[in-house]
């Protein structure tokens, strides 16, 4: 068979998640991901060395550093461990903090698992994947070790699901012939719709409430780890990453609204802090009164630019694009930037 002969169609492809208890050191990745697309690449770079040799061409070149990088999309859900896994190593790997969740029916089993910030230096701070391309006959297995997710997005618009697309960078892969397929359960994590999803905007984070909140058409949130890449983070006698530390995470929260009051204007000229919450739910869980939940907790917030609409023509319905910037609140011992929030019937994530 001549390479290029057959047809390989990506309907058949999977992805495995899963975490490593040791960086770079691979795991069986078997929670299986419904992805959107997937782009992971493993690219080997050379360099050619410039000799003068007597003729015009040149004769030697080297391998240099193995580049290994990872893009993958896909909706959020609060009931897929491969979802909350690669949300759980956004926020810097470590354990969150588990609770049997409030209010809910006696003997329901249902939890929340809340994450903060860490540095990637605690217990589950890299991700193993497992990815086929294609069918199992004609496609290839690679398999990903040292994962760590650079960038982040968490998106929500009208008459769309909550989104997410994750940028990696990884230490290595391989091909290999572990087929999870069979282990792998697709299908099982439901998306969170728009028509439950909420925006709320409050003077301090206490007077958040469900029922009090801003009338958005859209909304992104995003946190960058900066992970460090570079040659810094290799050491001669191997062509893979030896460490990968992050730098200073960043956190990015923007929204669009209809422009109606002049309450992010003024909030944004008079520099006032505010503190904000997105909620996403989903279904009801089987056996509980609670649903399914993703938060996203900023209790300090400030707008940057509130968006002051362009107006286009004379029949348009004027929209405010606003951006706000993150900080951590130092108000109390335990203060923090950002947190995520998970409530589903997951046991725990330790």
């Amino acid at each position: 068979m001549a390479d290029g002969e057959k047809a390989n169609v990506g309907f058949s492809s999977y992805l495995g998640v899963g975490r490593e208890s040791t960086f770079k050191t691979l795991v069986t990745a078997t929670a299986g991901l419904d992805f959107i697309s997937a782009s992971f690449k493993t690219t080997q770079e050379q360099k050619v060395l410039e000799t003068v040799s007597g003729k015009r061409t040149y004769a030697d070149r080297m391998s240099t550093s193995k580049m290994v990088e990872g893009e993958v999309e896909f909706y959020m859900a609060a009931d897929s461990d491969a979802c909350v896994h690669i949300l759980q190593n956004s926020f810097g790997g470590g354990n969150p903090t588990t609770a049997t969740a409030t209010g809910d029916t006696v003997g329901a089993g249902t939890f929340e698992h809340i994450f903060g910030l860490n540095n990637f230096d605690s217990a589950y701070s890299s991700l193993s994947f497992n990815h086929r391309k294609g069918d199992a006959v004609n496609g290839k297995i690679f398999e990903y070790n040292g994962g760590r997710v650079n960038e982040l997005t968490l998106s929500g618009e009208v008459d769309e699901a909550l989104n997410a697309s994750a940028s990696l960078v990884l230490v290595d892969s391989t091909s290999t012939s572990n087929n999870y397929l069979s282990l792998l359960a697709f299908g099982g994590q439901t998306p969170m719709s728009f028509q439950n999803m909420r925006l709320s905007v409050e003077s301090t984070f206490a007077s958040l409430t469900a029922s009090a909140f801003w009338f958005v058409q859209s909304f992104e949130f995003g946190i960058n780890n900066g992970l460090k890449s570079d040659s810094d983070s290799r050491r001669i006698g191997t062509n893979v990453l030896d460490v990968l530390p992050p730098g200073v995470a960043n956190m990015t929260f923007n929204f669009s609204m209809r422009f109606d009051t002049l309450t992010a204007y003024n909030a944004m000229l008079n520099e006032t802090q505010l503190s904000a919450q997105i909620a996403c739910q989903g279904p009801t869980m089987t056996g509980s009164s609670l649903r399914q939940q993703i938060l996203i907790n900023m209790p300090r917030i400030y707008i940057s630019d509130s968006g002051d609409p362009e107006v286009g023509g004379p029949d348009d319905i004027l929209k405010a694009e606003v951006t706000a910037m993150v900080l951590r609140d130092d108000s109390t011992s335990t203060g923090y930037a950002v947190q995520a929030v998970v409530r589903n019937k997951t046991t725990t994530y330790v």
